[in-house]
């Protein structure tokens, strides 16, 4: 079976028996072993212990990822005007974030980041493939 958006906090939901083998694609997985990535998990778990964990699923790899090219933009364009930032945006970079770095494509309003696909294998996602930064245009293809 394959899906996207399924991820570690999935197992929160459904017992791992009953999707042992299932594929999924997201921009970040808990063992994406990059040294930011890792940081960003240890340090979300010191603050926050329970069974949520930080994930793509749950928005907060995007999450982080928005407020920090938001954060390049402003720093940018020395102004929180709107057109300014916008314009700053339009090519924000950041060199670091959950999953790896990340880019705006300039004129799509769509950003070049890494993707990976990984299996469901005994309560966990692990990663079989590191797809690298995609295009956003890999994944419009079939939307006309």
């Amino acid at each position: 079976m394959i899906c996207s958006y399924f991820d570690e906090n999935f197992f929160n939901l459904v017992p791992a028996e009953h999707v042992e083998g299932l594929y999924s694609c997201l921009d970040y997985y808990q063992n994406v072993s990059d040294p930011f990535s890792k940081q960003i998990t240890s340090k979300y778990n010191e603050l926050y212990s329970g069974s949520a964990m930080f994930t793509a699923g749950s928005a907060c790899s995007g999450m982080y990822r928005g407020l920090k090219l938001w954060q390049a933009a402003v720093n940018e364009a020395c102004s929180l005007d709107q057109a300014a930032v916008i314009a700053a945006l339009d090519h924000a970079k950041i060199a670091e974030g959950p999953g790896g770095p990340a880019e705006m494509v300039p004129g799509q309003h769509h950003v070049r980041m890494n993707m990976y696909i990984a299996q469901s294998r005994n309560g966990n996602f692990e990663i079989v493939e590191n797809l690298g930064a995609i295009e956003p245009n890999e994944c419009r293809q079939g939307l006309s």
